[in-house]
Formats: C-alpha cells, sequence, structure tokens
C-alpha cells in the first residue's frame, strides 16, 4: 500500500514546476519511483506528426532529446488511433509484456503522451494512483500554460521569455544537468531575437478606439502563427510589441523569413484599415550576451527602423558595421553587483 505523504510529496515535487518542461521530468520520477516498470517516456507530438520532444527513463538513467526523432511504426499507429478515436488511455500488448499509454495534455500545436512499458497489466491499485497523479499533472499543465499565455492573443507573455532564453542556451537547474541531451543542431546554427512593432498604433487607437485595435493585435498574432514555425517561439511582449525567438542558419535566411513576414503583414486585409505594417528589429543571440543587453540591441535596430521610415528591418549587426550602434561593455557571465 502506497503511503499517502509519499504520494502527496511526489504531488508537491511537481507541482513545484514553473517550466512544462521541468515539470514533464518530473512526473516521470514520480511515475518510476510508485510503479514497477521496465521504462517511461513522454513524447510530444505536433499537429503533422512529427515527434518533437522525448524523455526517456530506463535503468535510472534519463535521455532527452529535443529533435525531430523516429519511434516504433507500432507506437505511431497508437498514437493516431487515440486521436481518431478520442481515448485518453490505451493498453498494447508487446513483445516484452504490455504499454500503457496516457495521454496528458493536448492544444492547437502538440500532444503529449506518457508510455509506462511493463512485464506484466498494472495492478488495480497502481492504476487507480497512476490516475489521479494525471488528473493532478493534467490540471496543473493548464493552469501553467494559462498562466505564461497572453490572454488576449494566444502566444507566451512576457514572463516565459527568460525561461525561453534559458532553454535555448541549454540552462538547466542543477538536478537535470544528469540528463543527456541530444539536440543534433549543426554548428552553424544560428538563433535571432526579433522585436516587432506594429507602425502608428495610437493613430489606430484613437481613431477606432481599444477594441478595435485588440482585434489588429489578434489579427498581428495570428498571421504570426501562420508565417513562423512552432519552434520559432512566439511571445507577446505589450501593447502592440511582439517578440519571436527565431532560429535560421544565417543572416540571410533570416532576413528572407522575416521579409516574408513583413510583406504578409503588409498585404493583409485587416478590417476597416486600408494598410497595416510592422517595423522589425533584429539581433543575432550569443550565449555569452546577457538577454536583457539583447533585448537592448533588438530595440535599437526597431528603433532605426522606426526612424528610417518605418515598415522595414533592421539588423543590429549592420549597424555595428555601419558605425552608427556599439556593443554593451557588459557581456554574460557573473555580475558582482556589492
Amino acid at each position: 500500500m502506497y503511503q499517502s505523504s509519499t504520494i502527496i510529496n511526489h504531488i508537491a515535487n511537481f507541482t513545484s514546476q514553473r517550466n512544462t518542461e521541468l515539470l514533464a521530468f518530473s512526473l516521470l520520477k514520480s511515475v518510476n519511483s510508485m510503479i514497477s516498470c521496465l521504462s517511461t517516456r513522454i513524447i510530444t507530438v505536433n499537429k503533422k506528426g512529427d515527434i518533437r520532444a522525448h524523455i526517456f527513463f530506463e535503468n535510472s538513467h534519463y535521455t532527452v532529446n529535443d529533435s525531430s526523432i523516429e519511434v516504433e511504426s507500432a507506437l505511431r499507429r497508437s498514437f493516431e488511433h487515440m486521436h481518431d478515436s478520442s481515448l485518453a488511455t490505451l493498453t498494447v500488448k508487446t513483445k516484452t509484456g504490455y504499454s500503457v499509454i496516457h495521454l496528458l495534455h493536448h492544444d492547437r500545436k502538440s500532444e503529449q503522451f506518457l508510455i509506462i512499458n511493463l512485464e506484466e497489466k498494472m495492478a488495480k491499485e497502481s492504476d487507480y494512483i497512476l490516475s489521479g497523479l494525471l488528473s493532478i499533472y493534467s490540471n496543473f499543465i493548464k493552469l501553467l500554460n494559462e498562466s505564461q499565455t497572453d490572454e488576449l492573443t494566444g502566444l507566451a507573455n512576457r514572463k516565459t521569455f527568460d525561461s525561453a532564453i534559458s532553454n535555448i542556451f541549454n540552462t538547466r537547474p542543477q538536478e537535470y544537468k544528469k540528463v543527456e541531451r541530444d539536440r543534433r543542431i549543426q554548428e552553424s546554427h544560428k538563433y535571432w531575437l526579433v522585436m516587432v512593432d506594429i507602425d502608428d498604433f495610437k493613430h489606430v487607437n484613437d481613431r477606432f478606439g481599444h477594441l478595435y485595435g485588440d482585434e489588429i493585435l489578434i489579427h498581428l498574432a495570428q498571421i504570426i502563427r501562420s508565417n513562423f514555425r512552432n519552434e520559432d517561439l512566439q511571445f507577446r511582449f505589450g501593447g502592440e510589441e511582439f517578440v519571436i525567438l527565431l532560429s535560421a542558419d544565417n543572416q540571410m535566411e533570416c532576413m528572407q523569413i522575416l521579409e516574408r513576414f513583413r510583406r504578409n503583414v503588409e498585404e493583409y486585409q485587416f478590417p476597416n484599415l486600408d494598410t497595416v505594417t510592422v517595423s522589425i528589429g533584429v539581433v543575432e543571440l550569443k550565449k555569452e550576451t546577457f538577454h536583457i543587453t539583447s533585448i537592448d540591441y533588438a530595440d535599437q535596430a526597431l528603433y532605426k527602423s522606426k526612424k528610417s521610415g518605418k515598415n522595414q528591418i533592421t539588423f543590429f549587426e549592420n549597424m555595428l558595421s555601419q558605425g552608427i550602434a556599439k556593443k554593451s561593455d557588459i557581456q554574460g557571465g557573473s555580475v558582482d553587483f556589492f
């Protein structure tokens, strides 16, 4: 029989997390310590059916893979069957025993599954405890997602930005450093901090009112979602300002992606308005640069776009090469304030 204090400790542990990936990691720890299983894993599948994240636990050893990976065809078919049949749980007979698959969470971007591999069918007591644990997990992740989402546009909000930057550069709490990570990213792969601001948005609010201004923000968020990949993290920073963490191998590729987005905004038929345009400032993200400094660089580039006539894209690196901007003396690392 499980001790109630042990169950409560597990619940307290994973509900203390404020990062969805760490939350999944903590859930795996709880499941493996409470149920005798061969292995467990959590897999996230996007709406295209691609596996986008994979946390695996076996023999007291964790592995995390953030890249696009392949899984067994039988497991993929199980995911599809659960999706098509609206099933929350599925038990499948395997060569080594049984696999119990639970749908942990789903939204418009992805579905997340927990897979527990067992030698024998799960005991009723274990199944009862697990169901309760997963119900709490599901409710908590919904609350967590709501707290990290801008209510108006559905994009991530400002306070999730810091953790997103940390995720990009593999900054993890000490416990999480036990996890092996295979990112399969080429050395040339780069990230770019993109700041987007609606031109003359104050005039829209003054002319049509704030409710109509909100409608413009909703439309722009939809354009952002349709023009960038799910992997390109998208935020509403507040007001008419949006931020995108964009992955591109070089500045030319980044420019092509952003130019297509800028043009799509300009050509979009917003209700009651002839044209809405955006100004954009960009800087390459560097691990050795504080993200606050990177925001300042992108903001300087955005200001240059506004000052130069609006509806255009400016890279901070180009401003440096032209001698109209300079880097901060403070770079990443430890800073002594006292």
